[in-house]
């Protein structure tokens, strides 16, 4: 219960720093959304701009709440206030413009995840917080204006993918939520049990030393000082014998109370390891030097293997040869927690990469891809990083982590099209200039989406990469691409491999069966704008493994009954 308690307030500390950040974070928001406002709407930014002014005071008033709130049982409250605050606002916004086609419901969507991702909801929370602002939105687009079936459908899709974020958030949350317990409940054991050692230590420490004065008077005393020692204790000769022990040694590993006629410490050691550990263990004791936390596997009595650390000194006896005292310590449970602890962890990444997924495959709902796109594309991409790797040109650049980072970051390419209207996306029919210029965006928004992930996550290696091939993959060798019209070794080095290998999925896997190019013609395609639309090593290194692209490509296509 004591456990449990102290967990709780460790969350409620934890909740009022993320509400203050959100809150801050909800001012910034505020005045990105007033320069949104004045690119996209100028006829409506005086009064919008009065909306945001009101979130804006109304945000800070509760930013001062929060940090008189010193008691911290107010910071739920204060942080939903907040999020509701800023939400309705976004809700004017939303029915001033036409609830049902107003682009900014992707704002409801960035409130819901700036709310969920900030602050550390249960499940619960977060489901009842993101339903709640899903629902007035409802409202606000059912009492605004009457729907026709385009306008229904474009409601249906608006709710469909919100509500998507939701779960995925309350699963988010519901994971952190879960990891954050497991590990109070990990530290709080570490602690006890650190407790528990330091006292054992401290009391270790004074019985040696209240012992070893004893030791000077009397031999028995010097006995019962040895027969007290936790650990296993052992004295041996340069050739194994064993000299002495201590009961806890005999008891372990000769299953006795008593010391046999005639023993060895090489019993205890494998047959195979025998050789291994007179070189490495006594013969380096022997000549003076001491040996600490050295971990070894021994057997004990019973026959099955025992970790063990081992500290081992010289001792050296007037007019007879010199001995070496060791000392074991059984170090299993310490291994099993430490095993368990990277299965955790092991676990966490797996989440992780699952989640990284699944936020990718929101890009594919809305701009409808072949099945397996993602897959296909994060698998060109490390085959064209490894080929990379291989030349002294990228091989400093392109490194384990590089190469990781890249295969989770390259199937979040697109995800700036869940900013893009589906009548742009799913348009059947050319598109206009002007239609073509805002399906450009989508690198802007995807990379800026990334960058702000970025900031909070404070350096992380993927998110950088993820960021660069989000803002960069459809720039160009020679300048002509965009959103920046960066040209040559300007554009990040994974930008550039993600170039070719989205041509590629482009040539070999459109929807449309009919527009296909076979994978020779897809090369040799690629071939013919290397220098131009590609970096020509890139595209060097593309045709190295042409084959293995190939094979990919047939094993992961999309079989469309």
């Amino acid at each position: 219960m004591a456990a449990f308690d102290h967990f709780e307030a460790e969350s409620r500390q934890l909740h009022q720093r993320r509400v203050s950040i959100m809150l801050l974070v909800s001012m910034g928001v505020m005045f990105l959304f007033t320069l949104l406002d004045y690119l996209l709407v100028p006829e409506h930014f005086s009064q919008f701009f009065r909306y945001r002014l009101f979130a804006f005071g109304c945000t800070g008033l509760l930013l001062v709440a929060n940090y008189r709130d010193h008691d911290q049982r107010r910071a739920w409250v204060i942080g939903f206030a907040g999020y509701l605050c800023i939400g309705t606002v976004m809700l004017l916004v939303i029915h001033q413009l036409g609830p049902a086609s107003s682009p900014y419901y992707v704002g409801l969507i960035v409130v819901i995840t700036m709310y969920t991702a900030l602050i550390p909801l249960t499940a619960g929370q977060a489901l009842f917080s993101g339903l709640s602002l899903v629902s007035l939105y409802l409202l606000v687009v059912i009492f605004t204006e009457t729907l026709d079936q385009f306008q229904l459908i474009n409601l249906f899709s608006h709710l469909f993918f919100m509500i998507c974020f939701v779960v995925i958030a309350a699963i988010q949350s519901w994971a952190d939520t879960t990891a954050r317990k497991h590990e109070h409940l990990l530290r709080s054991k570490q602690q006890a049990v650190a407790s528990a050692l330091a006292r054992q230590a401290e009391h270790l420490e004074s019985e040696v030393q209240r012992r070893a004065e004893a030791l000077k008077a009397s031999e028995n005393k010097y006995r019962l000082l040895y027969e007290a020692i936790a650990d296993d204790v052992v004295l041996v000769t340069r050739q194994g014998d064993i000299l002495q022990a201590n009961t806890s040694y005999w008891r372990h590993f000769h299953d006795t109370h008593f010391p046999p006629r005639s023993s060895s410490f090489f019993d205890t050691v494998r047959p195979e390891d025998r050789e291994q550990v007179q070189a490495a263990l006594l013969d380096v004791v022997a000549r003076g030097n001491t040996v600490s936390s050295w971990q070894w596997t021994l057997v004990s009595a019973a026959g099955t293997p025992v970790e063990v650390e081992i500290s081992g000194a010289l001792l050296a006896r007037t007019g007879k040869a010199p001995i070496l005292q060791l000392l074991l310590r059984d170090i299993s449970i310490r291994r099993r927690l430490e095993n368990t602890l990277i299965t955790s962890l092991q676990r966490c990444r797996k989440m992780e990469n699952a989640a990284i997924l699944a936020l990718a495959k929101l890009s594919e709902y809305r701009d409808v891809t072949p099945g397996h796109h993602l897959e296909r594309i994060r698998e060109y991409c490390r085959l064209i990083a490894v080929e990379l790797s291989r030349h002294d040109q990228f091989r400093s650049l392109i490194s384990p982590e590089f190469l990781q980072n890249l295969y989770q970051g390259s199937i979040l390419h697109d995800i700036g099209k869940v900013g893009v209207t589906d009548a742009i996306l799913g348009k059947a029919t050319p598109l206009t200039a002007d239609e073509k210029e805002r399906l450009r965006q989508h690198t802007r928004i995807g990379g800026d989406m990334i960058k702000a992930m970025e900031q909070e996550a404070r350096g992380s290696s993927f998110l950088s990469i993820a960021k660069n091939i989000a803002y960069y993959h459809h720039e160009r060798w020679d300048g002509s691409g965009y959103p920046h019209g960066l040209c040559g070794e300007e554009i990040p080095l994974e930008a550039r491999i993600m170039a070719v290998a989205d041509s590629y999925e482009a040539y070999t896997a459109a929807m449309d069966a009919a527009r296909n190019l076979s994978h020779q013609e897809a090369v040799e395609r690629i071939e013919a704008c290397a220098g131009r639309h590609f970096d020509p090593a890139v595209v060097a290194a593309f045709v190295r493994r042409r084959m293995d692209f190939d094979w990919i490509r047939g094993n992961l296509l999309e079989r469309v009954p």
